[in-house]
């Protein structure tokens, strides 16, 4: 042992090296185990595992030291190399540093732990969650094709409408083979859609529940054990059998799309769209009209089909005009047929009317496009775009409907001719039936939007609930305000304006007809409307193509729709 200049005590462990040995010298090791009396302890196959052989220090006279740290004062050097050293005592104030150290490695650890604690909660919560809010979605998403192999021990179940009729089921032949089997045919192609090729509308949407069975568990199980399918649920839809089949007979030959409503609920009472297709015969016809025909005929139009909107837009323009804070009262115009929009620019009225002095309710009620082109180029192109992005213009619709958007453009340095096509709805511009069907339903529920859906309910083949929809409602797309003023100029249009042909038949209709120009095809045909106007029952958009009639042609399909449904309350 040995103090050094800062007075502490040092204890040394000599390493043991010849002293009489140099840097310089060499020499040579040569192991004789003869004279070191090393027993041979190479290995051999009869031996057994031996424990390792305790290690001794000794000291330079042979005797064993039992602690690292006896060996005389005397003997230390510490000025020697070899040595390795070590602090016997410390201060108070290295004792509290390494105190320190260890509460920091602790407190390290500790919040390592908390970390992993932590997540493993949130990892519990999320299986929580995802157990009792996410499953059951992710489970019968349409697009889930596992779920098809619940037909192996079930039986498709029936889709049925809101009053009673059957619109799809299952029927097995004498060999036990099945197949789907539609009563109506082509009445329902695209709303209730196909499960054995190109699965779609409610067949696609609900194909989760029609291949499980609520009925007796115990009764299933035994006709499991019997090797017997059971009979899956049954869908019960919103859609009304009568309504829909006037909605196509309405339409005829014409190719274009119906969409009805119940405004205060959002359920889809009819939704037709033409060119259609028999679903019966759809396996064998499916090569022969994607090939032929084109996929118009499988696409369905109220929910995938975009068109130019024609004059129906001019309600949103008007909604727009309304927002800006103008004085709407005060409005006047003088309609000499046209608008000249610079150079040989021109924005004409249908059929080159003169409407003559008009006050904007009389604008909007004889759909004039000069006056409407007028009030377009007075508008702020940012407070269009937002007013049009508000009523859900390029954007997915609240709706689990399966449908694509509608589009609204108009730039900032659009030119005069672009701001007031796009103000009559001729401009970059395109809108889904469903999207224009879903506005007239606002306006007609005071401006609160309901988001629509098909399927009412899910029950037993026996007809006991298993899940019951209920309406939704996603928010005010505009102000109670805004909505009857809306409503006010819907009404000029069917009281003395372009639709009074519906009018007369013992309740009020509010609307707006529409014709759009349609590069290389025929004019488009619209109506979107609701009725009665003092407590709305449905609403309605209908969308005759290439037509030859102007809006004449939607007129007659939107009146029989009103005079079915209203006729049936």
């Amino acid at each position: 042992m040995k103090k050094d200049e800062k007075g502490k005590t040092r204890v040394y462990r000599k390493l043991n090296i010849d002293d009489d040995l140099t840097p310089e010298d060499d020499f040579e090791f040569h192991l004789d185990h003869d004279e070191l009396d090393v027993p041979d302890i190479r290995p051999r196959s009869s031996d057994k595992a031996r424990k390792p052989r305790e290690k001794k220090r000794l000291d330079p006279d042979g005797n064993v030291i039992d602690d690292l740290f006896d060996v005389p004062e005397e003997e230390l050097d510490a000025n020697d190399p070899h040595l390795d050293l070590y602090d016997k005592d410390q201060t108070e104030e290295e004792k509290k540093a390494g105190r320190k150290r260890r509460r920091s490695q602790n407190r390290e650890i500790l919040a390592v732990t908390y970390v992993f604690a932590g997540l493993f909660v949130l990892m519990i919560g999320y299986f929580v969650y995802f157990n009792g809010f996410v499953a059951g979605d992710i489970i019968s998403s349409p697009y889930n094709v596992r779920v098809n192999a619940f037909a192996d021990t079930v039986v498709r179940g029936d889709i049925v409408s809101s009053d009673g009729q059957t619109l799809a089921k299952t029927v097995t032949d004498e060999n036990g083979n099945e197949s789907r089997y539609y009563p109506f045919g082509r009445i329902f192609a695209h709303a209730v859609g196909t499960s054995e090729i190109d699965q779609s509308g409610l067949e696609l949407t609900n194909n989760f529940y029609l291949l499980r069975s609520n009925t007796n568990p115990l009764h299933n199980i035994l006709n499991d054990l019997r090797g017997i399918k059971n009979q899956g649920d049954q869908v019960v839809t919103t859609l009304n059998a009568s309504l829909q089949q006037t909605a196509y007979n309405a339409m005829g030959d014409n190719d274009g799309a119906v969409v009805a409503i119940e405004p205060n609920t959002g359920r889809v009472l009819a939704m037709v769209s033409k060119p259609d297709y028999d679903p019966n015969t759809l396996p064998d016809d499916y090569e022969t009209i994607v090939s032929g025909e084109g996929e118009d005929v499988l696409l369905n139009k109220t929910t995938s089909g975009r068109f130019v909107p024609g004059s129906i837009f001019k309600t949103f323009t008007s909604l727009a005009y309304i927002r800006s804070g103008a004085d709407y009262d005060a409005y006047r115009y003088t309609c000499q047929g046209q608008i000249n929009l610079g150079g040989d620019e021109y924005i004409t009225c249908f059929d080159g009317n003169v409407h003559g002095e008009e006050d904007f309710y009389d604008s909007f009620a004889y759909s004039c496009n000069a006056s409407f082109g007028n009030i377009g180029l007075k508008l702020d192109k940012s407070l269009f775009r937002d007013t049009c992005e508000s009523l859900l213009f390029n954007t997915r619709l609240p709706t689990d409907i399966s449908h694509v958007e509608s589009y609204f453009d108009l730039p900032d340095d659009a030119g005069d001719w672009l701001t007031a096509a796009t103000a009559i709805g001729q401009g970059n511009t395109t809108v889904t039936p469903l999207h224009m069907a879903m506005i007239a339903g606002a306006v007609a529920n005071g401006g609160n939007l309901m988001e629509p859906y098909m399927t009412d309910a899910v029950q037993t083949a026996s007809g006991d609930n298993v899940k019951k929809y209920t309406p939704k409602s996603w928010g005010a797309i505009m102000t109670t305000s805004e909505a009857e003023l809306l409503t006010e100029l819907m009404s000029d249009v069917t009281g003395y304006g372009t639709a009074a042909s519906l009018s007369g038949y013992g309740y009020t209709v509010a609307g707006k007809t529409g014709t759009a120009e349609v590069d290389g095809k025929g004019d488009n045909s619209w109506f979107i409307g609701f009725a009665p106007v003092e407590s709305p029952k449905i609403a309605v958009c209908v969308l005759v193509e290439n037509d030859e009639g102007y809006y004449a042609s939607a007129l007659p399909v939107a009146n029989a729709v009103l005079n079915d449904y209203l006729g049936q309350q």
